[in-house]
């Protein structure tokens, strides 16, 4: 019976609707910039600190080398990439949502993070 569950489960799972497809090469130059916890940090990179280029968003312990962007209104993209720690190297994606008029960016990647400020 518990195999019957999962299984079910599994087929509800594929029903679910893919995601939409990358259909940019580059970030959109609204999410491009450094990225801090506070205004403090800009000068040196904080711990939190995010850069992010048309091809690649940067982390204190991780780069994304993009191969797609998937635009989600003005203020949200999905970004794919092969992931860069020192010690592995994976595809994934993550996705930037930008607030307060463009001036906080959030990184959604399975963990709770405050939005990040933008530097001058």
């Amino acid at each position: 019976m518990r195999a019957l569950g999962g299984l079910a489960l599994l087929m509800l799972a594929a029903c679910d609707d893919a995601p939409p497809p990358a259909t940019m090469s580059e970030v959109p130059a609204q999410f491009v910039g450094q990225w801090e916890q506070s205004l403090e940090d800009c000068a040196a990179g904080g711990a939190w600190s995010v850069k992010v280029t048309p091809s690649e968003v940067r982390f204190p312990d991780s780069t994304i080398t993009v191969m797609g962007v998937a635009p989600d209104g003005e203020a949200a993209a999905r970004v794919d990439g092969t992931f860069r720690s020192a010690d592995a190297e994976w595809n994934g994606a993550v996705r930037l949502e930008l607030g307060s008029g463009g001036r906080e960016l959030s990184v959604v990647n399975g963990s709770q993070l405050s939005p990040r400020v933008k530097c001058p």
